[in-house]
């Protein structure tokens, strides 16, 4: 489908993981609840311009409607290290210049990396997991290019049945949720999560055009293509060797 593959590191400070996402630095998801934060030293060389940029759009929000954050925003918890809960943080660093340089569109880039969020494990949710992080830059488009672009995607795994329910995200807007059926039981299980970014999140990296981005897991396309029941089969300390080896890869 024409993407090149982008790669990053595993640890990144929050700046790049959160706040380039206009996440406010008070969500939930930025406490120790759900982000595993690293005892080491802070990241001290974030762009300085940028970093200015990214704090003016959580204060005052972007353009003449903005509207920032009632909330504080600080430069030693951005710069602060942390296992990185999802991939976005390679778009952002890619979409900022700062990995490939400064990059114009049309563009398409995807990953698929490993990320760490600390959830509860039950048969859909894991420690750590592979996500399918994707996005794409070009002019005036629109949401049914996001969802011509999933249909396509999940069309070469044998998925045609995605189910898209409008959803609320910090970074972008309009946000959709992506549902699978599950093949064995019925059930409905969110597969991804995916939207045009905000000019919040772009401005401030100097991207002028539209960019749509989704993020998927690995592990629960695996669930929709082949039914298993449980992730944890399939991925961690507890899955099933023996049916890994006697599942037949889909082709």
């Amino acid at each position: 489908m024409g993407f090149s593959e982008m790669d990053g590191p595993h640890a990144d400070a929050d700046f790049w993981i959160h706040d380039c996402l206009f996440m406010p630095q008070d969500h939930p998801a930025r406490t120790h609840w759900d982000r595993f934060e690293l005892d080491v030293d802070p990241i001290q060389d974030l762009p300085a311009d940028l970093a200015d940029r990214v704090e003016s759009a959580h204060r005052e929000g972007w353009g003449d409607d903005g509207d920032g954050y009632d909330s504080p925003w600080d430069r030693d918890f951005a710069e602060a290290i942390a296992l990185r809960g999802h991939t976005t943080s390679l778009s952002m660093r890619h979409l900022s210049g700062q990995a490939r340089g400064e990059l114009e569109p049309p563009q398409r880039w995807f990953s698929v990396e490993k990320v760490y969020r600390n959830d509860t494990l039950d048969p859909t949710h894991l420690l750590e997991f592979f996500q399918i992080e994707g996005w794409v830059m070009a002019e005036n488009l629109s949401v049914r290019d996001l969802m011509g672009t999933f249909e396509e995607f999940y069309r070469q795994f044998g998925i045609t049945d995605i189910e898209f329910k409008p959803h609320y995200n910090p970074y972008t807007e309009p946000s959709f949720e992506l549902f699978g059926e599950h093949p064995e039981t019925g059930e409905l299980i969110e597969i991804g999560n995916s939207g045009l970014f905000r000019d919040e999140v772009l401005r401030p990296l100097g991207v002028d055009c539209d960019v749509m981005a989704w993020g998927l897991a690995l592990e629960r396309l695996l669930m929709l293509m082949y039914g298993f029941d449980d992730i944890r089969d399939v991925h961690g300390t507890l899955c099933d060797l023996e049916l890994l080896r006697e599942t037949e890869v889909v082709r």
